[in-house]
């Protein structure tokens, strides 16, 4: 039964009060009842939590119930207290916190983990940076609930749209699919994809400063020239030292999947610039993404391929397909199939 209090209300009361709250039932969330979700103290120590800060970058959920839900976000109006390097691009950031409403829909629907498994075509509307003050909205629509009735939980299928102040849309995801599943699947999984060593949970965001979205390693890109247009691969170092590793998620340390598309968005935009002459490459849309791995601590490498890249009439640049695929420490394949696969990614000057 759905407990109905207002953000004002929920901004009374102490951290002892809120936890008596049952967070499954709420029609509403404060910023504190979402930090105390990702530290795992609201009965779910064991099963789903949001990212902590500076991953999380929502401020409270206006509106949750079974159709949708509504959630906002306020830059700081000081560039001295934001995360990230001003200059970053933020597109993936906010496509993960789409992915997180989701996951946490889904996760008051059954005990579980979330995870992203798919979504549809993302279109960039607006550019999507640092701007002190500004404020933006999530809207996300609930399309279907699927129950899995094997294990009793199930898969959350939504479209989800960051807007600006005005309502209008900046970033648009269409069928963004999380399932969730059981601690004990989340278990084998480490087994399968290299999860075993942990990883020590960050400090306080608010002493964080300066931060980038780690993308591949200098002095790894390959570029070969094919009949259907550039190929191009580059590696990344993983380790349990990566940073999103410490906020993402407490006890469940894995490399957001929109982090690794971050990643890929950077290679393009690199060709671009280098084998194309676009002068400032920003991303604009991807027809589907598909997540069939995840990327945890233990020591390895990923590798970005990029295949298919060619330039189209108007001078945007496009990867026909992009996929990820785990390797070890020499470059061998850990999992013969890519983990993550893109199509249709594209980049243009920024107009």
């Amino acid at each position: 039964m759905s407990q109905e209090y207002s953000i004002e209300a929920l901004n009374k009361l102490d951290d002892q009060a809120l936890q008596g709250l049952d967070w499954k039932n709420l029609t509403c969330l404060n910023g504190r009842l979402l930090e105390l979700h990702a530290e795992g103290a609201l009965g779910n120590e064991s099963f789903a939590k949001l990212p902590r800060k500076p991953i999380l970058c929502i401020d409270q959920i206006e509106r949750i119930d079974e159709d949708g839900i509504d959630a906002s976000f306020t830059f700081p109006d000081d560039a001295a207290n934001w995360a990230y390097n001003t200059d970053e691009s933020l597109e993936m950031l906010f496509q993960d916190q789409l992915d997180q409403l989701v996951g946490f829909w889904g996760s008051r629907k059954a005990d579980g983990i979330g995870r992203a498994l798919s979504s549809g075509v993302c279109t960039l509307h607006q550019s999507l940076d640092f701007e002190a003050g500004k404020k933006v909205t999530f809207a996300m629509t609930r399309k279907k609930w699927v129950v899995n009735k094997t294990t009793g939980t199930g898969t959350a299928i939504f479209d989800g749209a960051v807007l600006d102040a005005n309502g209008d849309i900046v970033l648009e995801s269409k069928k963004v699919i999380v399932g969730i599943l059981l601690p004990e699947e989340i278990h084998a999984l480490r087994g399968k994809y290299g999860g075993e060593l942990g990883v020590e949970a960050g400090a306080d965001a608010s002493t964080l400063s300066g931060l980038e979205i780690p993308v591949y390693d200098d002095g790894t890109t390959t570029v070969e020239e094919t009949e259907s247009g550039l190929t191009v691969n580059a590696t990344q170092a993983i380790n349990p030292e990566l940073w999103p590793l410490r906020f993402h998620f407490k006890g469940d340390p894995v490399v957001p999947g929109n982090f690794g598309t971050h990643g890929m968005i950077a290679l393009l935009k690199d060709i671009a610039k280098d084998k194309f002459g676009l002068s400032q490459p920003v991303f604009k849309s991807m027809f589907a993404k598909k997540f069939s791995g995840m990327i945890f601590e233990d020591p390895k490498q990923i590798r970005f391929e990029l295949t298919g890249v060619t330039q189209q009439e108007d001078g945007s640049v496009i990867a026909a397909q992009a996929s990820l695929y785990l390797e070890d420490l020499s470059g061998d394949l850990m999992i013969e199939a890519p983990i993550y696969t893109f199509k249709k990614l594209l980049v243009a000057d920024q107009s």
